[in-house]
């Protein structure tokens, strides 16, 4: 039976029908989606925004204002892209990020006409790009340490050789100068800075992981981490502001094993907690602790130097982890040690996680997986 032939009732139940499949199908998108109009209302929406907003049923977000409802906001959202969609009647694509709970999203912006071609408003679609745009900062990330890595280790393989002849030489010089020759305190001061050369090019090295000789000597057997922090915070405690620092531990209570080298973990907590004391030169209070957690349904640990120092500003934090970038004064740092401990993560199979607050301190995470004990 054609359209032309059906009865009223008919005509209408088959509308129907088409209306509820294609809500059906709206509301089985996993996206957000909604229509706004030139005001930014809502006036139609999917389930995916009405759970993802909080609330239980659709007509709940219906009528609001949809920056409102999506990322808690009491004006639009900066970089939305509605206006000018509406002004020029044509799609955008356009990012929201951190607009809510540090997630990202790609929003895709089609304008909706009615009959006469007046605009009626917009349909927007949210796909959630979060966890991509952490994964591609992790490539660019390890893309990163790799380059450098390579060019690091060839640099400090060439400027040891020689900065091991001018050591040699200044304390051959140092040995047969009197002690009142006036030239001994300027050859003792070529001798200190050639020591610090090596020390950054020892650094450097570690930071390529380019020396056999290192390699080999790296014994990756299971390693309690929560054993070689202590012995990473007898080290630390040498440091210059330690007496001004309250150290506070909360330790899990049985070991937690990590496949790896103990050395190489001393040294990435040694260098966490120095980070630590250089944040706080006037006095605070550092927190070490350990614990378990979850992920992808296997068991990871968790370790947490906290301090109560200056705090990292907000657009540091996604520099932190380069290869050479420091906030530090000329000559007090050479931005390696964060990398290095990025690296050492990495190695290990598991992550370094930073959150900070000006004013308020830092809290670095190394999050490793562990192996199970026998």
């Amino acid at each position: 039976m054609s359209m032309d032939q059906q009865s009223p009732d008919q005509l209408v139940g088959f509308v129907e029908e088409l209306k509820r499949r294609w809500v059906a199908t709206i509301d089985a998108l996993v996206d957000p989606l909604m229509f706004i109009n030139k005001s930014y209302t809502i006036e139609r929406a999917n389930r995916a925004l009405a759970q993802f907003s909080g609330e239980n049923a659709i007509p709940a977000v219906i009528g609001q204002k949809c920056y409102k409802v999506f990322a808690q906001r009491e004006n639009p959202c900066d970089g939305c892209l509605l206006s000018e969609s509406v002004e020029k009647k044509v799609a955008h694509s356009f990012n929201l990020n951190d607009v809510r709970s540090k997630h990202f999203f790609e929003v895709s912006s089609q304008p909706v006409f009615d009959k006469e071609g007046e605009l009626e408003g917009c349909v927007h679609i949210y796909r959630d790009r979060t966890e991509a745009s952490a994964l591609q900062e992790q490539l660019i990330q390890s893309e990163k340490l790799a380059s450098i890595g390579l060019l690091a280790g060839g640099i400090a393989h060439e400027i040891n050789n020689p900065l091991g002849g001018i050591l040699i030489f200044s304390q051959m010089l140092l040995r047969e100068l009197p002690e009142d020759s006036p030239y001994r305190e300027d050859i003792a001061e070529i001798e200190s800075a050639t020591q610090r050369c090596k020390s950054i090019v020892e650094r450097l090295l570690d930071f390529a992981r380019s020396q056999p000789a290192d390699l080999q000597s790296k014994k990756i057997i299971p390693v309690d981490v929560s054993e070689a922090v202590k012995s990473a915070l007898r080290f630390a405690k040498v440091h210059t502001h330690a007496k001004k620092v309250e150290i506070l531990e909360n330790w899990h209570p049985e070991p937690l094993m990590v496949m790896g080298d103990r050395n190489t973990f001393i040294q990435l907590f040694l260098n966490l907690m120095q980070n630590a004391y250089h944040a706080m030169p006037d006095g605070g209070t550092m927190i070490l602790k350990s614990g378990t957690m979850t992920r992808n349904k296997k068991p990871f640990g968790s370790w947490e130097v906290c301090d109560t120092g200056v705090g990292i500003a907000e657009e540091h934090l996604n520099r932190i982890f380069d290869p050479f970038f420091t906030t530090k004064e000329p000559g007090e740092g050479t931005g390696l040690g964060l990398s290095i401990c990025y690296g050492i993560c990495q190695e290990a199979g598991g992550s370094l996680e930073v959150e900070s607050t000006l004013n308020k301190g830092t809290r670095f995470q190394v999050i490793l997986p562990l192996v199970k004990q026998s």
